[in-house]
Parts: structure tokens; sequence; C-alpha cells
């Protein structure tokens, strides 16, 4: 052995290190792992949430999520901290935030509940829980409501709260974010559970979970659509060239990227949008910067909320595609700021014009979204047609409107 070892000394490092790699491998790979061990590993933030009684506490709304940083402030996160402070304010409980993965931005909070015209004037707590064992034990008492927004602070919650405290804000098919694997037979079994409830957002989301017999939000969901005030959402004139925005999003599949691009690839060659009359800006995190010939594109990477506002005013028209039944948020920012938009049909989104004659629904061909484009770009210079729009949409204009649906199905909850 000891010969062995002097000659495997004598070789080239570049010939030594792959074979020690696989030597420590195959170590590894022997070694016995536990079930539990294996589990954490592929889903880490499945870690159950740890809960300690507190009968004689004041009841509380708790909210469970990933994170509260700015840049993740806009759409569904957004639209969770909203309602957990509208829950808080209208029955005068105070609100603690449990944060999963990262730490808060607190001042990141207050800024988005003054910026959405929510009043909240009770107190804040947040706390840090990600399963380690130092973590600290979350208080519960035995009236708190536990606000949970994913399936996997779901998950969490159901062991350890007991099911009837439990209120899930669930604002897509959650299921739709994994291939066919584990994670998505674990979010279906927790969109099974008939013993909690479920805020859905928005009722074409609603319709989807009761055609396709998903049992939970079927049988115990409750409706609300999104606010988008008009201090926020309204058209910002703008001189020179239109302005056609693209919901770029390559790191997630739903958004479709590469039929995305593809399109505008279609369009630009068929001579939509030519440079001459038309600013092309992409919204996204890590796009690719891309060859279209000599047509400009604007990268916008990741923009702080005030002036993601101040950008989308300005729009004329839109491409935004979610292979999904929500509706999503960026077709809906820009028609609530008078802009068109070109989206995508799936299940019952798009059978009509739910929130906006200047939302253009279209199967996912590259030929028809095309063809919408060119309907949208007719219709994005039509001002007369494009004002009648805006001011005759079916958006709601605030989240006070917006919840109360909500608090006042949950209200016998709320002792």
């Amino acid at each position: 052995m000891s010969i062995l070892r002097r000659a495997f000394a004598r070789l080239p490092v570049a010939v030594q290190d792959p074979v020690v790699a696989a030597l420590r491998r195959r170590k590894r790979n022997t070694r016995p792992v536990s079930v539990a061990a294996l589990t954490t590993r592929a889903l880490g933030n499945l870690n159950p949430l740890r809960i300690v009684a507190r009968p004689g506490d004041a009841a509380r709304i708790t909210m469970v999520t990933d994170s509260i940083v700015p840049e993740q402030l806009m759409g569904g996160v957004g639209t969770a901290l909203l309602l957990a402070a509208t829950m808080a304010e209208a029955w005068g409980r105070p609100l603690r935030i449990v944060t999963r993965q990262q730490r808060h931005d607190i001042a990141a909070l207050h800024g988005l509940l003054k910026l959405q015209g929510v009043a909240f004037t009770g107190t804040i707590e947040v706390l840090h829980f990600t399963g380690a064992a130092t973590d600290a034990a979350v208080p519960l008492g035995p009236d708190d409501i536990v606000l949970t927004t994913s399936w996997w602070s779901t998950w969490s919650a159901r062991h350890a709260v007991p099911p009837h405290q439990i209120v899930y804000l669930l604002q897509e098919d959650e299921r739709m974010f994994y291939a066919g694997g584990d994670q998505q037979l674990l979010c279906d079994e927790v969109l099974a559970d008939t013993g909690i409830r479920y805020v859905i957002n928005t009722a074409l989301l609603l319709d989807h979970f009761r055609q396709t017999g998903t049992t939970g939000p079927a049988a115990n969901g409750i409706a609300f659509e999104p606010a988008f005030p008009a201090s926020i959402y309204h058209p910002a004139p703008h001189d020179g060239r239109s302005n056609l925005f693209f919901y770029a999003r390559p790191n997630h599949a739903r958004n479709l990227f590469l039929r995305g691009i593809a399109v505008l690839e279609r369009a630009f060659a068929e001579g939509l949008f030519p440079a001459a009359e038309w600013n092309v800006h992409f919204f996204g995190v890590d796009v690719p910067h891309i060859d279209f010939g000599d047509r400009a594109i604007e990268y916008h990477d990741t923009v702080p909320w005030a002036a993601y506002a101040e950008l989308v005013r300005q729009a004329d028209l839109g491409l935004s595609l979610m292979y999904t039944p929500h509706p999503s948020y960026p077709p809906l920012d820009l028609a609530a700021c008078g802009a068109v938009v070109v989206t995508n049909r799936f299940g019952p989104k798009g059978t009509e014009r739910h929130y906006s004659d200047n939302i253009l629904y279209a199967p996912l061909s590259i030929d028809a979204l095309v063809a919408a484009l060119r309907e949208g770009a007719a219709r994005a210079r039509d001002t007369g047609v494009r004002e009648a729009a805006l001011r005759d949409d079916r958006l709601l204009r605030d989240w006070a409107t917006s919840f109360a649906p909500v608090l006042a199905a949950l209200r016998p909850a709320a002792r």
C-alpha cells in the first residue's frame, strides 16, 4: 500500500485531484444518512414552526413569511403584509411577523403601508425563526390567528398550530412552481387540508381551484381582488417615443421568458415597434442582453418600488406572460396606469375581460401573441379608446374595499 501511495504522490496534481474527489464522494455516499437529514437537505424551508403556548397573552395576528426586504415588497409579499396589517387594525390586535429566511426591514414595511394608504396604529413585533435549535420558539395564544403566506410556511405551521387558527393567503396555484416531484406532492397535500381557511387572491384563482377539485380552497376559500390606489397607479404624460414594457424573468419558468423573446423577435422582424417610435424596456433580474439585430433594449434589473411605479406610469403597451391561472400583478399594474397589456389565457383567465378592456388575452402561440401585440400597439395609439377603458375598468382602488369580504368572513374567528 505504501508503494502505491508513493507512486500516486509522484503523479501530477491535475491527475491526483479527480481521483481524490471521486474517493471522497464514494466515502460520503457509503455513509448512512437519516431520512430526516436527507429531507432537510432537499427541503430546507420545511422546518416545523416551534411554538410556546401563551394562554394569557393578548390575541395577535401572527404572519409567517420568508423575509421583509424592500426589493421584495411588490406583488404578493406586499399584499400579504397589507392584509396582515388590515386584520390587526380592524380587530385591534398587535401584529407579529415571523421571518423564516432573511431578516427584516421595518422601515420598508411602514413605507409600504403609507404608500398604499393602509392605516395601522398598532404595534409590530418581528421574530426571526429559521428552525435552528438556537431559535426562540414563537409565542402562540389560543385566540391568535396565524397568517401563512406560502405552502411551505403553511406546512411548517400545520405541525405546531391548531388548524382552526391558520389562515393561508394563497396567491397562485403553487403546485405549478414545480415539475412533478416531492415538492409538488407536498404542496398538493397542503392544499387538500380542509381544516384550515384560505384567502385567495382573485376570484379567478378561486374559480380555478374549484374547477380542478382542489379540496382545501374549494371548500374554505374566500376570494378578494387586489387594489391599485389612484395615488400610485395613474398615467404620467411623457414626450417622444412610446414605451413597450416586457416582464422578463428568465429564472421563473412560469413567466415564459423564451416564448416572450421569440414573440418580440418576430414582432421586430415584421416591423412592429420601430426604434424611431418606440422604446423597449425589459424588467427582470438576470436578464441576458439579447441580440435583436440593431434593436436597442433598456434593461431594468432590481428596481426600487418608487422607480418601478414611476416607470409603469409611463408605459403605453406591455407584454407580460404567466403560465398559471392567476392574472399576475404586472398586467394589472400596467392597466391601472392606463397602458394596454398583452397577456395569455390560462384556464378561466382570459375567458372574458375581467378587469379592463385594455388587457388583451391571447393564446400562447407566437402567431397569436404577435397579432395581439399588433392590436395592442394600435389601441395604445388610440388615446380616446384607451382612456375610456381606463375610466371604465373594474379594478379596485383602495385596500379597505379589497379586503372587506375577507374581514367579514374571518371575523367570527377573531374572538
